[in-house]
């Protein structure tokens, strides 16, 4: 199945992505340009969003596009909105929670649609896989999985189907930029859904007490385990952190910046992300700033491709990348993205992994 081009939707618009952003937004992190489509046929407007501020034509402005532009900030790490019009008008702004973009009916919801692989595993984890109808194409665990209805990939599923399946609720996630894409095509379809976008363990844990409240079960004993298992990698690390570059994908390079999960991740490791301080959940970098950053070692685990597939030897060999000592070193590893790029109840055992390759360097 195709990614559909849109990258959001309202009641009202289409919203395509700009080849160019917003000239008067230049140097604003994360920014894109959009042209609004109308659904009537009338004439387009435009729309720009970063972290900083989003910018829309007034004729754009309803309550759909401030669920949009939130939905937007959320899959970048943003949690703070402050949108205006061309003029400068103020439109609406302040702090949001993931729980203002959810729309769950009364508990339990009996069918559940699952729209990426966090969320499936949530579910799994919870022991009500049983209520899911249908899930996206990336979902492996459990492997009740391979019995249910794929509904196409992650970023672009097939939405009208979503909705003809009449669930209680739609587990939906903000966790990647893109999905926003998803997240508005629901509200607009009218499907019930419950949006998750985890920064942290603890976030990850309350996703799975929101969901078992959505379900009707308990969560006790799997944030118990999750607890648990933190503090013992907590306990394991050795006192100093070593400089951690980890990479979700190799071209354009990019690696998760300070509103990201994997953050956590590498410090239970005893590590600390080059990138840390760069703003927003998911960061572009160049070779020239990995090789800046200086990190004593290098994880590739790019989002989509299989353990086995990932390839050290890719980074090493990069060009740009002469001057990474790491790399010289030979210090770059395998890092499952099923774990890694997943926040949900099995995102611990990246850490581990991490910890092992940390422990390694003595």
């Amino acid at each position: 199945m195709k990614k559909p081009e849109q990258q959001w939707e309202t009641g009202r618009f289409v919203a395509y992505r700009l080849a160019e952003p917003p000239a008067e937004q230049a140097g604003e992190p994360a920014l894109q340009g959009f042209v609004l489509r109308p659904r009537d046929g009338g004439p387009a407007l435009r729309a720009g969003f970063s972290l900083i501020r989003q910018v829309v034509d007034a004729g754009a402005v309803d309550e759909d596009l401030v669920f949009a532009a939130r939905a937007w900030l959320a899959a970048r790490g943003g949690r703070v909105l402050n949108l205006a019009d061309a003029e400068g008008r103020r439109i609406a702004e302040g702090a949001f929670t993931l729980a203002g973009l959810s729309s769950p009916r009364p508990a339990p919801a009996l069918r559940v649609v699952t729209l990426c692989p966090s969320n499936a595993e949530i579910v799994g984890a919870l022991g009500a896989f049983a209520r899911v109808v249908a899930c996206e194409d990336s979902s492996d665990w459990p492997e009740e999985v391979a019995l249910r209805e794929r509904l196409g990939p992650d970023l672009g599923p097939d939405l009208d189907r979503v909705a003809a399946l009449a669930p209680d609720l739609a587990i939906s996630s903000l966790s990647v930029p893109g999905m926003e894409r998803v997240v508005t095509g629901l509200r607009v379809r009218g499907v019930p859904q419950r949006v998750l976008a985890p920064r942290s363990v603890d976030d990850v844990i309350a996703d799975l007490e929101v969901v078992a409240a959505d379900l009707g079960v308990s969560a006790a004993a799997v944030c118990e385990d999750m607890r648990k298992e933190r503090e013992a990698l907590r306990a394991g690390r050795g006192a100093g952190r070593r400089r951690v570059y980890l990479e979700w994908w190799p071209r354009p390079m990019f690696s998760p910046g300070a509103a990201c999960y994997s953050n956590e991740l590498i410090d239970l490791a005893g590590g600390v992300n080059v990138f840390a301080d760069r703003p927003g959940a998911s960061v572009e970098v160049s070779a020239e700033e990995v090789v800046a950053a200086a990190p004593e070692l290098c994880f590739v685990s790019w989002c989509g491709v299989a353990e086995a597939r990932l390839d050290p030897d890719n980074l090493i060999q990069r060009p740009g990348l002469e001057g990474l000592a790491a790399a010289r070193a030979g210090r770059v590893y395998r890092l499952d993205e099923r774990f890694s790029g997943r926040p949900g109840p099995r995102m611990l055992t990246a850490a581990r992994i991490m910890a092992r390759a940390i422990a390694g360097l003595g």
